[in-house]
């Protein structure tokens, strides 16, 4: 016979379930609770097709210039991105690891996905946000605005992120 909570608690049932039941449903409440650091969709700096097309124009001499990231599954990146792009994953952004230097190094970041309703890119977005990546922004026209204005698409799989920078002395001659 299943009671509930409030019939449980009136009979004075105690069992190891109900506590683990409140446990569970209070770590379901926390780890459900959205993005870190109470980042929202207002948070979100968004850039229209023009800004992000001629940035990227301007990448072409300076590589290090722009950032495209591209969250969408690796199929889909693969059937056709922005050239230059890079297809990172949200999974890939851990804010307990902190940022990546690799990615710091760019003057300018941009997010993109399918649509303006890609979950992921606005995730992506977000958490960058919550990692205080600076500059980091949304293309919300993703995909689908940038094909619509016949700029060029790139296929075939993400070129890895050049190397970090080092700031380590060792090796160096000590003045």
């Amino acid at each position: 016979m299943l009671l509930t909570f409030a019939e449980a608690c009136s009979r004075g049932v105690r069992s190891i379930w109900m506590p683990l039941g409140l446990l569970a449903m209070l770590a379901f409440a926390l780890l459900a609770g959205g993005c870190e650091k109470d980042t929202r969709d207002s948070d979100i700096v968004y850039v229209k097709l023009g800004e992000v097309s001629e940035l990227w124009r301007d990448s072409e001499g300076n590589p290090m210039k722009l950032l495209l990231i591209d969250p969408r599954p690796q199929p889909e990146f693969e059937a056709g991105h922005i050239p230059g792009a890079r297809n990172i994953l949200l999974t890939k952004l851990d804010g307990n690891k902190g940022r990546d230097p690799r990615i710091e190094a760019y003057e300018n970041v941009m997010v993109y996905g399918e649509d303006p309703a890609s979950p992921i890119a606005r995730a992506v977005a977000k958490r960058m946000i919550a990692m205080e990546y600076p500059d980091s922004r949304f293309f919300a026209g993703g995909i689908k605005e940038w094909k619509a204005a016949n700029l060029p698409l790139e296929k075939g799989p993400s070129k890895p992120l050049p190397p970090a920078r080092s700031t380590s002395t060792r090796g160096r001659a000590r003045q």
